[in-house]
């Protein structure tokens, strides 16, 4: 009975490795849709107490976009889609102390609300809030700018994904 049951799962798995190479399909196609790839990117707001932040978040987003293929930065009368958005929180953590009491490492996060508007309808296609955090330790020089500035890549490459086709 062990030896049939053996064949029998044996069997199943040659089948389904068979199937596997049918299941993937290599595309031309862009990820994001031919009639939202003409982005216009506002300046974002800031609801925080930390002043200047949403413009760096702006530029991120826009390197973002410009670094990916099958998207196009354009102004707002040629555009297809509107990203906007604003940052709604920014906090800064200690995360460890030594016994001296002195900060060994730190953490960043930012949130942003964001909005893909269709410029046409104006019709809000997608609204998200996302998170993205950096950490940083000052005992090896790094500084709360560089946790931030890792946070806005990582916040800005999830915005970015937002522009992509629903899967």
């Amino acid at each position: 009975m062990t030896h049939r049951l053996t064949l029998v799962l044996a069997a199943l798995a040659l089948g389904l490795s068979a199937l596997a190479p049918g299941c993937v399909a290599l595309t031309k196609q862009s990820l994001f849709e031919t009639h939202r790839d003409e982005v216009y990117v506002a300046f974002f707001d800031n609801d925080t107490f930390y002043r200047g932040l949403e413009l760096d978040l702006t530029e991120r987003v826009v390197d973002e976009i410009l670094s990916r293929p099958g998207l196009h930065l354009t102004n707002k009368e040629s555009a297809e889609v509107y990203l906007s958005g604003r940052l709604t929180d920014v906090r800064r953590r200690v995360l460890s102390e030594n016994p001296n009491q002195d900060v060994t490492s730190r953490s960043s996060s930012l949130t942003a609300h964001i909005e893909l508007i269709d410029a046409k309808s104006g019709k809000v296609i997608k609204a998200r809030s996302v998170t993205q955090r950096g950490e940083f330790v000052p005992g090896l020089g790094e500084s709360v700018e560089a946790a931030q500035n890792e946070a806005f890549v990582l916040l800005a490459r999830d915005i970015v994904r937002l522009l992509e086709k629903d899967f």
